[in-house]
């Protein structure tokens, strides 16, 4: 049998709410006590008992049975309602296990929802079969409004975004270093790093100013006082991988928005050395009046760690040869 609901029904209803809620059904005490597999008089004694401290009948007694008094319909409804309560705050209870459902919501930014949120989601899910998972993709700035407004459990932007408040705290952050991407079989893909000079002649593809790594390459160019033509801008980061892929060109992306295409060896990415394009630098965040359940408080954890390890992988490989 099932403890919580065992322990739900225990606590929710008094011998003497099991008995009446029989004998209403019932309309006869001694139907009641059959199937509650007692003796009649232990029935009768419960009702009467209690029909003398309220004062009040609770059932007509008639010849053929018993029916509700009206003071008696009230107390059904009470009872009924209470056990109602109860599941629903069982069903919370479960939810904060994250054993028996319950819902585990974020808001992320483009680079991060397509490949490595998934790869989170397939990695806690094992645990977590039950757990639903809403996962919204947004705009920086609109993540940092939906986690203070405590809509979302936990969400991922830019710390550049993050406003100061009481009620949000960062868990964790990322740096993510704007350059090159590029196909394995162009020449670039040799290198590790090298300048924004070097490719100013080639068909560049950008993201455009809507995206925070689109906004962060214009700061950057235009205190470097250097001049880009694109060939192609788009304001999907998927798009413009997929015109890398058709060999359209070279983009400007973050590394985070090609971790898992470095790892299958699809695309490669090249860093921009002696450069005032600043990295991204992405926040994991969460309100901390919100209560987590058990499942978000891994989820937000296996995030955590996934942005520790990626960092440290990104300082040891922080010092390769540049390209002239």
């Amino acid at each position: 049998m099932d403890p919580m609901r065992n322990s739900g029904r225990v606590f929710t209803l008094s011998r003497f709410a099991i008995y009446f809620e029989m004998v209403a059904q019932a309309g006869s005490i001694r139907q009641a006590a059959n199937v509650l597999n007692v003796s009649p008089s232990a029935v009768n004694r419960q009702i009467l008992a209690v029909e003398q401290e309220m004062g009040t009948l609770l059932f007509h007694r008639h010849s053929t049975g018993l029916s509700l008094t009206s003071a008696g319909e009230l107390l059904l409804a009470t009872i009924r309602g209470g056990k109602r309560d109860f599941e629903a705050f069982q069903a919370r209870l479960s939810a904060l296990s994250g054993l028996h459902g319950g819902l585990v919501t974020m808001a992320v930014v483009e680079a991060v929802s397509d490949r490595f949120i998934p790869d989170i989601l397939s990695e806690i899910s094992k645990d977590y079969p039950r757990v639903e998972f809403s996962v919204k993709t947004m705009d920086f700035k609109s993540i940092w409004q939906s986690v203070s407004r405590n809509e979302v459990d936990f969400g991922i932007s830019l710390l550049d975004s993050e406003k100061s408040s009481r009620r949000v705290r960062v868990v964790s952050t990322l740096q993510a270093p704007i350059g090159f991407v590029v196909r394995p079989d162009h020449p670039l893909a040799a290198w590790k790093e090298t300048r924004l000079t070097h490719v100013l002649g080639s068909r560049l593809i950008v993201p455009d100013a809507t995206l925070a790594v689109g906004a962060a390459i214009r700061e950057g160019l235009l205190t470097q006082n250097v001049e880009i033509k694109p060939a192609f801008s788009c304001n999907r980061i998927v798009s413009i991988k997929a015109l890398v892929r058709s060999g359209l060109g070279v983009a400007l992306l973050t590394q985070a928005d090609v971790i898992d295409e470095e790892k299958s060896g699809e695309l490669c990415f090249v860093r921009i050395t002696q450069s005032d394009i600043k990295p991204l630098c992405f926040a994991l965040t969460h309100n901390t009046q919100r209560q987590l359940s058990a499942a978000a408080h891994a989820t937000l954890d296996l995030i955590s760690r996934n942005f520790h390890a990626l960092s440290m992988a990104d300082a040891a490989s922080s010092h390769p040869d540049t390209m002239p």
